[in-house]
């Protein structure tokens, strides 16, 4: 049988047999992987479905919530500046420079408003048109608003733009926080003649209350946006071919939808997702209740005969909104390109029957050739250039694959804006901590915080109380838990909380319980910070300190060359509502001391193999090195703790403060 086959070939011209000999096992070779193809396809369509629903869906969330974050975090920058006396509220024309300069920075709001107990107002906002307008009532009695557009460095003319009623008081983003005493989002609300082109805008609010020294009303700061943004984000998202995104509330009222179906009515009503006229967006309406059953995977509905993949996830839990973000792709979406590559492999594996060789070479060049311009891609993007779009005119798997990299692209450019942001972040952070270090008669001081992330949750402070002498010096030192832009906001909440509480005289205690107090409304008992309060006054000799959490100060004697052991201590700050704090005296404060007050990120540094670097080391370190300044001492010690770690990062925030006894 082995000699027939060869025999008969033998017997047919080469032009014949060549093509047989070349053709034949490439067709059965094609039919064979073609067919395996295709039953493998069913479930690399399942796969394919969840792989770019994830991506989708994390994208459309991602965007979402980093829109959500900004309203927080202008709101509480700008209660930092009116608690701290650099907004002042008695004197509302000098804000408008501080609050168009906010509304450039943060393009995405629509408004940042600022109501007072007496009915004044101002604010500034921004038109569809992109222009900014500021606007005053500083008049309490008054009935009217005037406005002004602002040019281009902020600047207003002689005369109004615009004078209209207005009423402070019925106004949803001012009645929401005042009502709640609380900082909180209010209900999306409609009005008409705002940026929508048809005059019907469907707003968001975020506001904060604040409270004078004596607990007193003083007004909200807020900051507010159009959710027509979010629908022009959503339609701006690649929902497969044609799919669809729809964002509600849990009682299934619309807030954006990634096509033009209408959330608000022209009558000013929001719309029911049951109502919606659209099917797609109907058919979501009964998963938006039920967002946690399936945020994790998708499942199948079936409309108009039709296979589609839904998905649900709640959004925006983190900063106090319970909302529901859906997707639904069809499956036709998946399935189109898989089926005409299929057809398209028989077609290629019939002519490789009589162009065996001639494909062969052409394959090759075919197969390589786009590869080569999706790695040339790739390599582009590594070295940073982010402007690259990858058009490869190829296979489906190949346009696929260049669609994936330029989602990675865009997806990374929004990261790189993000990054900006967190920047332009820790640059406020920074600026809460002390510019300089204070000149004490008899002490030697000296502060220092690295955070890992670019914005952290350690702080240090030297703060002015009311009733503290000249010659003592006040020392805070706080750690949030964990760190980044959540320790963050914690951390700049609790500083401006304890710097009010200094114009009023007290113990470390009594400081310590007041912040706690204020903090765990804000907590809910889930977040905490630990915090280290001490005082040092070289003419008494005495060392006041009172711990929340925070491990005691770090006494190096030099003269006796010993560490007297202290101890003393409460609960975290942001657990317990009544927790009570206790204040130690250490007396003996004498010359050639070195006082230190750090956060766990400076003994629990880890070397490259995986050892803290520890207490013991931090004090053979100081007792080194207790000759030199505190400066000296501090950079000694991150420069210690630096050679430790080695090349691996940093992974906990630093802050220590120096202080020598003269």
């Amino acid at each position: 049988m082995a000699l027939i086959l060869p025999d008969m070939l033998a017997r047919l011209p080469i032009t014949t047999s060549a093509p047989l000999l070349f053709g034949l096992p490439v067709l059965v070779v094609a039919v064979l992987l073609s067919a395996m193809w295709y039953q493998q396809s069913q479930q690399a369509i399942i796969d394919l479905a969840d792989e770019n629903i994830e991506q989708i869906h994390s994208l459309a969330a991602t965007k979402i919530a980093d829109v959500l974050s900004m309203p927080v975090r202008i709101c509480e920058v700008n209660a930092h500046l009116i608690q701290s006396g650099s907004l002042d509220p008695a004197n509302l024309q000098a804000w408008r420079g501080a609050l168009a300069n906010q509304a450039s920075a943060f393009d995405m709001l629509s408004a940042i408003s600022w109501g007072g107990a007496d009915g004044r107002s101002a604010w500034v906002s921004r038109y569809a048109d992109g222009s900014f307008y500021w606007a005053l009532k500083d008049d309490p009695l008054a009935t009217t608003m005037s406005e002004w557009r602002l040019d281009v460095e902020g600047g207003v003319s002689g005369e109004p733009t615009s004078t209209f009623e207005f009423n402070l008081f019925s106004r949803p983003w001012f009645q929401t926080p005042r009502d709640a005493a609380q900082a909180t989002w209010s209900e999306p609300f409609v009005w008409v003649g705002g940026e929508d082109s048809e005059g019907v805008t469907l707003g968001l609010s975020y506001g904060i209350p604040l409270h004078d020294s004596t607990g007193g009303f003083l007004g909200v700061i807020d900051a507010d946006f159009s959710l027509n943004e979010l629908s022009s984000f959503l339609r701006s998202v690649e929902i497969g071919k044609t799919g669809v995104a729809v964002l509600a509330t849990t009682d299934a009222r619309l807030l954006a939808a990634s096509n033009d179906t209408p959330v608000v009515t022209t009558d000013g009503k929001r719309v029911n997702a049951h109502d919606s006229p659209d099917p797609l967006i109907a058919t979501a309406a009964g998963f938006i209740g039920a967002a946690e059953v399936v945020r994790d995977t998708h499942v199948e509905i079936e409309i108009a005969d039709e296979v589609y993949y839904l998905r649900a996830s709640p959004i925006g839990q983190e900063i106090g909104l319970d909302w529901t973000l859906t997707t639904m792709v069809p499956e036709k979406d998946f399935i189109a390109e898989i089926e005409t590559q299929f057809h398209r492999s028989l077609i290629t594996s019939l002519a490789a029957v009589a162009l065996a060789l001639v494909i062969g070479l052409i394959a090759a060049r075919w197969i390589v050739a786009p590869l080569v311009t999706l790695v040339t891609a790739v390599r582009r993007i590594g070295q940073g250039d982010l402007d690259v779009n990858v058009k490869v005119h190829h296979a489906p798997e190949y346009k696929k694959l260049a669609d994936e990299i330029n989602k990675m692209t865009a997806g990374l450019k929004d990261r790189m804006r993000m990054r900006e942001s967190l920047s332009l972040a820790m640059e406020v952070q920074r600026n809460l901590l002390p510019s300089s270090d204070p000149v004490i008669n008899g002490l030697d001081i000296a502060g220092h915080s690295t955070y890992c992330d670019e914005t952290g949750g350690d702080y240090y402070d030297f703060l002015d109380v009311m009733g503290s002498d000249k010659e003592t010096v006040v020392v805070a030192v706080g750690d949030v838990m964990g760190h980044g832009v959540a320790a963050a906001m914690l951390m700049a909440t609790a500083r401006g909380i304890l710097r009010s509480r200094c114009a009023v005289p007290g113990s470390l205690a009594d400081f310590l319980e007041h912040l706690n107090s204020m903090l765990v409304p804000d907590t809910g008992g889930y977040r905490f910070m630990t915090m280290l309060l001490a005082t040092i006054n070289v003419q008494r000799q005495e060392l006041r300190w009172s711990s929340a959490g925070h491990g005691p100060p770090i006494i190096y004697d030099a003269s006796s060359d010993q560490f007297p052991e202290i101890d003393g201590g409460g609960i975290p700050l942001g657990i317990f509502d009544d927790a009570s704090y206790e204040e130690y005296t250490q007396t003996g404060v004498s010359s050639g001391q070195v006082i230190v007050a750090a956060t766990d990120g400076t003994w629990e540094t880890k070397g490259q193999d995986g050892s803290l670097y520890g207490m013991h080391r931090l004090r053979e370190l100081l007792r080194e090195n207790a000759h030199r300044t505190a400066a000296e001492i501090s950079e000694v010690i991150c420069n210690t703790l630096a050679e430790f770690r080695g090349p691996a990062g940093q992974d906990d925030d630093l802050t220590l403060v120096i202080v020598k006894v003269l």
